[in-house]
């Protein structure tokens, strides 16, 4: 079914609450907070560098445009774009990776920034559960990062945050 076919007027899309198990905590109602993030391979990405942000750890990822590589890490709290590391020209398109393994992160959707980039998954829970992950974009500067729990990608897909691979 095309996007264009779906009636949006019956669509409802309630508020579930993140999983127990899953990453993510709702600080005082106000911040989501990611407290474990794991590679394909299990290895949990929060605190693996030496970076705080607020008093909590970090996410870490290593980055590479082909030419440098790097240890980037990002701000925990959903939707603070604060990160450390190496820096790369607005729009340049990167390898994303595991920092402890080197697996590189697995795509699930084009996203819709200008550079053309792809959203990377990272699990919220040790199980590798595909319906806990964020959706982190591969393009430097892309501030599209999708948190998911619960199944939540069919809203994002009908409303038209992230399209299929093979679309153009």
């Amino acid at each position: 079914m095309a996007k264009k076919d779906i009636q949006r007027s019956r669509l409802r899309v309630s508020e579930i609450p993140p999983s127990a198990e899953s990453g993510v905590k709702i600080e005082d109602e106000v911040f989501v907070l990611v407290t474990q993030i794991f590679c394909p391979k299990g290895h949990n990405l929060v605190g693996f560098g030496k970076k705080t942000f607020d008093g909590f750890p970090g996410i870490a990822l290593l980055v590479s445009d082909g030419k440098t590589e790097g240890l980037v890490e990002l701000s925990p709290f959903h939707g603070d774009a604060s990160k450390v590391g190496p820096t790369y020209k607005k729009g340049t398109r990167l390898s994303v990776k595991c920092p402890i393994c080197r697996t590189e992160l697995p795509v699930s959707a084009r996203c819709g920034c200008s550079a053309n980039g792809a959203l990377r998954k990272i699990y919220l829970t040790p199980t590798i559960d595909e319906a806990h992950v964020i959706h982190l974009c591969d393009v430097w500067g892309c501030r599209r990062s999708r948190l998911i729990d619960s199944f939540e990608t069919l809203s994002e897909y009908i409303e038209g945050n992230i399209s299929d691979l093979e679309e153009k």
